[in-house]
């Protein structure tokens, strides 16, 4: 998603790829790497590119983390639910637990998590 966004609105803008290559002080084949998917795009770097791009800065940020669960979950995805269960079982910090389909409970809020504990 976050490449895709990154690559169209580059493209519709008329910005070259040379352009946000020097901006983000790489070389234009690394950078031409990183938009077509041969290199990981690091944070910092997606946050530079949507400034100059003037993209919402939240939203690329949502993007680039929906990219990494999104490669983590392919490859293996029912390691990754088992996965995210153990986080939302061991983190307390949540206001709502994450819904699996067929694995866990989705709570409205940490009372009624914490209440469903309790009754374990």
């Amino acid at each position: 998603m976050l490449r895709e966004t990154i690559k169209k609105t580059r493209m519709y803008s008329g910005i070259k790829q040379s352009t946000m290559a020097k901006s983000l002080l790489m070389s234009e084949s690394k950078y031409n790497r990183k938009e077509n998917g041969l290199a990981d795009i690091k944070l910092c770097e997606a946050r530079k590119m949507a400034k100059l791009l003037d993209l919402n800065d939240k939203m690329i940020e949502e993007f680039w983390l929906a990219d990494k669960i999104y490669e983590l979950m392919k490859l293996d995805k029912e390691q990754f639910y088992e996965a995210i269960k153990i986080v939302e079982l061991n983190y307390d910090n949540y206001e709502h637990c994450i819904d699996i389909p067929g694995k866990n409970c989705s709570f409205s809020s940490l009372e009624e998590r914490l209440q469903h504990r309790k009754k374990k």
